[in-house]
């Protein structure tokens, strides 16, 4: 259950849920920021409130539980020998493509926890037991399904 909530960090396009009497709405996303729309927000994004998943498990439900993204590789690489850097590098390219590899870089996309997974098992891959760096990390919301 979320104690206390900015709603400026709601997506526009977030789909808000009403229905109190769902098994999950104490850990659901959708649920808990209806209790900090502000009195100045005039539309919002809403399921269906007649839509019901009765006896199903709702396909729409979103963990409120933060999850740790990382920003940031300018130091990852720092204390790896060359030949090993220049490998994980190229490995990591490969799979995020240009765009997505140089925006996580300059912070502008954020290491998911599935993706700062992927970036491990590389580093496993090439014989490196430590934890990659990044340049910073925090706790943000899920707003959408992966």
């Amino acid at each position: 259950m979320i104690k206390e909530l900015d709603y400026s960090i709601v997506p526009k396009r977030f789909g808000h849920c009403l229905n109190g009497n769902c098994k999950r709405a104490d850990k659901c996303l959708r649920y808990q920021v209806t209790k900090f729309i502000p009195e100045d927000v005039r539309y919002v994004c809403m399921l269906n409130p007649q839509w019901k998943q009765t006896g199903k498990k709702c396909t729409e439900f979103l963990d409120d539980t933060p999850v740790k993204y990382a920003y940031g590789w300018s130091k990852m690489f720092d204390k790896l020998m060359h030949e090993k850097a220049m490998a994980i590098k190229n490995d990591l390219l490969c799979s995020f493509g240009k765009n997505l590899f140089y925006r996580l870089k300059r912070h502008e996309r954020a290491f998911t926890p599935q993706a700062q997974d992927y970036v491990r098992m590389v580093f496993r891959k090439y014989g490196i037991a430590e934890e990659p760096e990044y340049d910073y990390c925090q706790y943000e919301y899920t707003w959408k399904k992966e």
